[in-house]
């Protein structure tokens, strides 16, 4: 018989199933079966408790032996030091001494003023102060103070922490949370931000002296003439009057928001900005308002601008022609400008296809820059709730450019090289960056055909070049005839202008003078 199974002289249950059996009438007698149940339980429960232990004897004989092992040995080694680190705070002081010394929470400012402080228990005056500035009774305070030490939810802040530290005081965590402590210091640096700041770096160019400096990546990406790339975004504002959410409700968002235009260089440095607009204006709205798109439209900015480009004249030699006003790229959503170059939507003609993914990746720089805008500052990415679109462009006051124009003057500002300007686009390899690799693949998302037997019947929406607005590829001749001398931007037409664009990337490409212009060091400036 089994230990366990040895049967005890004061128990009286029942061993196995048929002794739960009633004599003569062949059922189960269920008061016997559950006290058989509870013996068969408890017998398992000491079978476990006998197996450990006799592991656990089993284990202390060899630990035992273990360590007369080891006192016989000669080589005795020390116990490792248990390793710490220093303690550090959040902010330290060296005293007149030259001891350092970490400052508690209970060193803050606010601590010594607001809990700390008997005379705030005793006047009235100061307790009218803590109301004001918390817009809370002073003996309010206190009460929810205590609330908050006795209630469950705040546990973690009642005892020590288990790396032994003291947690954060109570009554200065409450103040915290009734006062944002840098509202009005972050009113302020907005309103600093949006004159100070912005008169000393975003300065828009006005002449060929001011824009060469930028107009030198565009020019080593063969795009010479343009100066930089231009788009709108939106900044969702949740406080706009009733009056006003109509216009404020645009198809990028459910969130009334303003829109913004914006315009960069290759760095992604900013070289202008609008005031605010409803959401509902388009780019082709927003740009009207655009001063410095607008200026160059007009002619009143970078009117002395002055560029080659190469084309084929009617023999099919490569001939140098000169331009003058500047463009800056744009998406398809602008109007038809000549100074707003846009990509090719659809086109069969593979130059064309060529030049508009070259374009559409130097166009990522201007959405580059509101991402970065919008990383660095939260606010922008999950809306302003303050109330009333005014107080919203006070926050976003960017449009600090009418002072400079009516001087006329700006000042040549240095290059910004620092970390947000070191987001160059990830490439097959190190010396092959992706924008070029795009323009050597399959060329097929513009519906270009590599069969050379064109599309068939079964193929619709495949729109030869001609769908490009301005003139057509048989009148530029007559163009070419009737102007004589160098050529203004402004005054021709955006097919005829962007069709010379693409040929003369194309003759560069020929050459292989096409590169990826470096967005860090030095500018390399052509005269």
């Amino acid at each position: 018989m089994d230990l366990f199974d040895r049967p005890r002289a004061h128990d009286s249950r029942p061993r196995s199933i048929a002794e739960c059996i009633v004599p003569g009438e062949g059922s189960l007698d269920l008061e016997k079966y559950q006290s058989y149940i509870q013996y068969e339980a408890e017998k398992s429960r000491r079978r476990i408790t006998a197996l450990v232990a006799a592991s656990y004897d089993e284990e202390q004989k060899c630990k035992d032996l273990s360590s007369d092992n080891d006192s016989n040995s000669d080589d005795d080694v020390p116990p490792l030091e248990k390793m710490s680190r220093t303690k550090r705070g959040v902010m330290a002081v060296k005293e007149p001494g030259g001891e350092r010394y970490v400052l508690q929470p209970k060193d803050s400012l606010w601590w010594k003023i607001y809990v700390n402080n008997e005379v705030l228990k005793e006047e009235q005056h100061y307790q009218n102060k803590f109301r004001q500035r918390f817009r809370l009774p002073y003996q309010n305070y206190l009460e929810l103070v205590e609330d908050c030490k006795d209630d469950d939810h705040f546990e973690r802040w009642h005892e020590k922490k288990t790396t032994g530290r003291p947690p954060s005081p109570i009554e200065l965590l409450v103040l915290g949370s009734l006062r944002d402590v840098h509202r009005c210091f972050f009113h302020a640096f907005i309103d600093f931000g949006s004159t100070v700041l912005f008169g000393k770096y975003v300065n828009a160019p006005m002449n060929f002296e001011e824009a060469k400096r930028h107009m030198a990546e565009f020019e080593e990406a063969g795009l010479h003439g343009g100066c930089g790339s231009s788009d709108c975004t939106n900044v969702i504002s949740e406080g706009c009057e009733y009056n006003l959410k109509n216009n404020h409700l645009g198809p990028k968002s459910s969130h009334t928001a303003r829109t913004f235009s914006l315009t960069s260089n290759h760095r992604k440095r900013i070289l202008h900005t609008t005031k605010g607009g409803p959401a509902r204006w388009n780019d082709q709205t927003m740009v009207r308002f655009d001063q410095f798109l607008s200026g160059i439209w007009d002619g009143t900015v970078l009117r002395d601008v002055e560029f080659e480009l190469f084309e084929r004249d009617a023999s099919g030699n490569i001939v140098t022609v000169k331009y003058t006003g500047g463009y800056v790229i744009v998406d398809n959503g602008y109007l038809q400008w000549s100074v707003t170059v846009p990509p090719f939507k659809v086109t069969n003609d593979e130059a064309e296809i060529r030049w508009s993914k070259w374009v559409e990746s130097m166009r990522k720089d201007v959405e580059d820059t509101f991402g970065i805008l919008k990383g660095r500052w939260r606010i922008l990415k999950t809306g302003i709730r303050v109330y009333g679109v005014d107080h919203v462009d006070k926050l976003l006051d960017i449009d600090g450019l009418d002072e400079v124009w009516k001087d006329g003057i700006l000042v040549q500002r240095s290059d910004w090289t620092g970390e947000m300007g070191k987001h160059d686009f990830e490439g097959i390899d190190e010396e092959v960056p992706n924008a070029i690799a795009r323009l050597s693949a399959n060329l097929d998302p513009r519906n270009y055909d590599l069969s050379g037997m064109g599309p068939g019947d079964d193929v619709l929406n495949v729109h030869p070049v001609e769908i490009d607005l301005g003139l057509d590829a048989e009148s530029d001749a007559a163009v070419v005839a009737s102007i004589s001398g160098t050529r203004v931007v402004r005054e021709l037409g955006l097919g005829f202008f962007r069709r010379k664009l693409v040929e003369h990337f194309d003759i560069l490409w020929s050459r292989g003078e096409i590169k990826w212009p470096c967005r860090r060091g030095p500018i390399k400036i052509t005269t």
